[in-house]
Order: structure tokens, then sequence, then C-alpha cells
């Protein structure tokens, strides 16, 4: 086992999580059509499917959410995407496994353009 040098090696290493899993991430965006109904449309943001790191949430994370009056079951992590917009994080959907999940909030880790954090909770189909 190498030895960690550095604190920059050590925090690489303790926030290392293997992307394993296959997502997809899309934004929905709400239209109105000829009848005046609004309707949501789902458009991807990239293109073929993102690898990420899947987990659910821990209950001191799940109970720390519910203290806020947010529902956050399942934690994705991704590489930095600039195609992100970190300021409207309900406007983002990811498909998992076929079940789709509502991105409750987005957290880049202190700043970092390395990884980004989406916690979402699980919805029955797309709305």
């Amino acid at each position: 086992m190498a030895i960690i040098r550095n604190r920059e090696q050590q925090r690489r290493v303790s926030r290392y999580k293997l992307k394993d899993k296959k997502i997809i991430i899309y934004k929905g965006t709400s239209t109105v059509n000829q009848n005046g109904y609004t309707i949501m449309t789902y458009t991807p943001i990239h293109s073929g499917k993102l690898w990420a790191y899947v987990r659910q949430t821990s209950g001191g994370e799940f109970y720390a959410a519910m203290a806020q009056h947010v529902k956050e079951e399942m934690l994705f992590v991704v590489n930095w995407r600039a195609d992100l917009d970190l300021s409207a994080a309900q406007s983002y959907f990811i498909e998992y496994k076929g079940t789709w999940y509502d991105v409750q909030r987005v957290d880049t880790y202190e700043g970092y353009k390395e990884d980004i954090q989406l916690y979402a909770c699980s919805m029955k189909t797309p709305t």
C-alpha cells in the first residue's frame, strides 16, 4: 500500500468513488400546447449515457433532508459538466435502470470542478 504524501492526495483518495453505473440526465421544460395546456418535455443534456456513482442516501442524510422538508432517496455522482445549470436543480431528472428520479439538490463539493453530486427522489413516472 502506497503512503499518502500530502493533503491533496489524501483528499482524492478519500473521495474516490467508482463510477460504474449508467444514467441519463434530462432537462425538463414546460411548454403550452395548441389547446392551452401545459405539458412537460424531457430532453437529454448529453448524448448516450453517463457513468455515475450511485447509492441510496444514508439514514443520516435522509433524516437531515427530511428536517428541511426535502425528500432525498438517491445520490448520483458524475464528473463535472459545464452544461448543468446548477441554479436550476429542480428542472433536472435522471433515468436509472428504468426508474425516474427528480433532482432535489446539486452539490459541487466546495466548488471544485471534479465531481457533481445530484440528490434525487424517485418518481413513479415522468409527469
